[in-house]
């Protein structure tokens, strides 16, 4: 289970005093554990560990932009290394073509029942992401996404 692996990969960074990967892996446990807390189902699932780990990814490359456009680079560095580490726990990510084979399929089976662009490509995006949980960067979903609703 992803939660072991993450404790596991936890103490190994501690003993090797390991900063970043120590912070990055600190941080994930603690969401893990408020979520685990908010939704009183206990233990969280996989695919509830690996929303977490895209968020915590997300709010790095965010906060890596802003200490860049700070001229914060040690802090930006910071940041783009503990995403990295986070990286490291997610399934093994599609190729923009896999994408574009998924989206095609899924597009397809919402042909003559969904005529709006919009709603279109809400529901594929949804429905990827049901399939697919984690293995895509969801801005190049979307990318891709758009491209085959204009196409």
């Amino acid at each position: 289970m992803l939660k072991e692996k993450i404790q596991e990969s936890f103490l190994i960074a501690f003993k090797a005093k390991d900063e970043t990967a120590k912070s990055a892996l600190s941080s994930i446990k603690a969401a893990i554990t408020v979520a685990e807390k908010q939704d009183g189902l206990g233990d969280l699932s996989d695919d509830g560990i690996i929303k977490l780990i895209n968020k915590g990814i997300k709010q790095r490359e965010e906060s890596q932009k802003i200490y860049e456009d700070a001229g914060r680079d040690e802090l930006a560095r910071k940041e783009c290394d503990e995403a990295a580490v986070l990286r490291t726990f997610l399934p093994k990510q599609m190729t923009p073509q896999e994408i574009t084979d998924a989206l095609t399929e899924i597009m397809q089976g919402f042909s003559g029942v969904v005529t709006n662009p919009q709603v279109l490509i809400g529901k594929s995006i949804g429905e990827f992401n049901k399939r697919h949980q984690g293995k895509a960067d969801i801005g190049t979903v979307k990318e891709i996404v758009n491209k085959l609703v204009q196409s």
